[in-house]
């Protein structure tokens, strides 16, 4: 099985790309087979969008697929004053420029150690055509290795170490932005459709938005889905188009709606004509939708006839309420979500670092912690034979005058409550059956079993699970972390275990 040492490869690629990137390349497994036996599960996000868009097909929408990237310019011509609160959310793109690069007498040197027979002729048009945008910045290594009759590796080597300039390049600002409404891109699709079909004209779209949300938590994503609709007709009124709406939710199971007219209405809407969409989800109002009648003076300015509807239905909004699930990010990327662990499963995730792994190495632990219990209380020096057989024998010493054998929290008991590991004098909350002398003596009786010299195995103060030989999975510390919880191990053990080889 490989595991790759992600350390000793970084530091490699660091020192040396080039010879990293070819000698890593043999540790990838070859010649074998691996075999799916099991059916996919879907993405909950990527399964409500399929029934969403089934729903919005029967009821008679015709689907399209919208534009993602805008000028900032559309965004003005919807929202008007109100343009540049908007733009405040919205993600502006950025481009590298391409840059002229200049072949001094230095860099033909550096460029002829690379790669002796490499014409400056041809890599100088190669360079012009990259410039002028004929070569595309990904197929450059391809023109090189084609053009200049050199290998993949020269031609990376080229560029990282003779020509320094392309990685100081840095984004020029455009005015291009990613939608952060699908509304945004409705009025494209509107004015090239108004003279092209009969009415009414009902589409929909299904796809992401970008907001440059403040910080991404529970309510928020800066990436999130829509499902939008639009009806353009001479005759759309917003009495017909909450008839619609009303139609379209009750496709996703809920019955109990409401609607409400904003106070402050968007300026890509007519005044008074934009309203929000409740429905009762045990005994609370909860709004899943946003609808309106498109503004005469936004659609104008798209040179747009007709009226039009439109109404937009948060998808992971929608999926929160059918799934059950509080928090979007659970929803949308469960992969870096945190696990949610009960205090039982908690404390059975806490295992040994190390353990004996005979019959006699449990016997071991046994004796060690019998041995620190019975004479725990005994004032140093002092020393106590734990145990003895024909090849060692093992002793808990203390050599430090007036000091008992074993420190206070030696036998303080590992247990957890409300999602906080932590030590007890006696068992509380949830007990993991596993106090500190115990976990020490499991580690102490692994050494002794892999040792064949003589030993000492030393435990003074606590302050993590590893130092009583203990650990969780990274999963559980996370859930404990994440809930700003605890892991309230602490104490002074002072404990010495010496084994003597007979």
């Amino acid at each position: 099985m490989t595991v790759f040492d992600i350390g000793e490869i970084k530091s490699w690629a660091k020192s040396n790309f080039t010879d990293a990137w070819i000698a890593t390349a043999k540790l990838i497994p070859s010649s074998t087979e691996i075999s799916l036996t099991t059916e996919g599960r879907p993405h909950l996000v990527r399964e409500l969008i399929q029934k969403s868009r089934q729903i919005l097909l029967n009821l008679g929408f015709d689907e399209v697929e919208n534009l993602t990237i805008l000028a900032d310019s559309d965004v003005v011509k919807q929202y008007g004053p109100e343009a540049r609160v908007i733009l405040d959310r919205a993600f502006y793109l950025a481009e590298l420029p391409r840059p002229d690069i200049g072949l001094s007498a230095r860099k033909i040197a550096q460029l002829k150690k690379i790669a002796e027979e490499i014409d400056i002729e041809k890599l100088q048009i190669i360079f012009r055509n990259y410039k002028k945008g004929e070569i595309e910045a990904d197929n450059l290594i391809e023109e090189l290795i084609a053009g200049l009759g050199i290998t993949d590796c020269q031609a990376t080597e080229l560029l990282d170490k003779v020509f320094p300039e392309m990685r100081k390049l840095r984004p020029v600002p455009s005015d291009k932005t990613l939608r952060s409404h699908m509304t945004a891109t409705w009025f494209h699709t509107l004015a090239a459709l108004q003279n092209k079909t009969s009415f009414p004209v009902a589409l929909f779209a299904v796809g992401p938005r970008y907001r440059n949300e403040q910080r991404e938590d529970a309510r928020h994503l800066r990436v999130h889905h829509s499902a939008s609709i639009v009806i353009m007709d001479p005759a759309m009124s917003l009495d017909a188009g909450r008839t619609i709406t009303k139609n379209i939710i009750q496709q996703y199971g809920f019955s109990d709606i409401k609607f409400e007219t904003k106070t402050a209405t968007s300026k890509y809407y007519a005044p008074g004509q934009e309203q929000e969409v409740f429905i009762n989800h045990k005994g609370t109002w909860l709004e899943i939708a946003d609808i309106g009648m498109y503004s005469p003076v936004a659609l104008a300015n798209f040179d747009i006839k007709y009226p039009v509807f439109n109404a937009g239905f948060g998808i992971e909004r929608l999926g929160m309420l059918i799934y059950e699930i509080d928090d979007v990010r659970r929803l949308a990327y469960p992969q870096f979500s945190v696990t949610e662990y009960s205090d039982e499963e908690i404390a059975k995730s806490i295992t040994y670092i190390a353990s004996p792994k005979t019959a006699r190495g449990q016997k071991i632990a046994r004796a060690i912690e019998e041995t620190a219990r019975r004479h725990k209380d005994e004032i140093a020096p002092c020393e106590f034979l734990a145990w003895r057989d024909r090849s060692i024998e093992v002793k808990i010493v203390e050599k430090e005058a007036g000091k008992r054998l074993i420190g206070p929290a030696g036998f303080n008991e590992i247990c957890v409550a409300n999602g906080t590991i932590y030590s007890d004098i006696v068992p509380s909350g949830v007990h993991t059956g596993i106090n500190y002398i115990h976990a020490i003596a499991m580690g102490a009786a692994a050494a002794i079993e892999s040792s064949h010299n003589n030993l000492t195995y030393q435990v003074k103060g606590i302050r993590h699970l590893s130092d009583l030989n203990l650990q969780i999975p990274e999963s559980v510390r996370q859930h404990i972390e994440g809930q700003q919880k605890k892991i309230g191990i602490g104490g002074a053990v002072f404990v010495t275990i010496e084994t003597k080889k007979l």
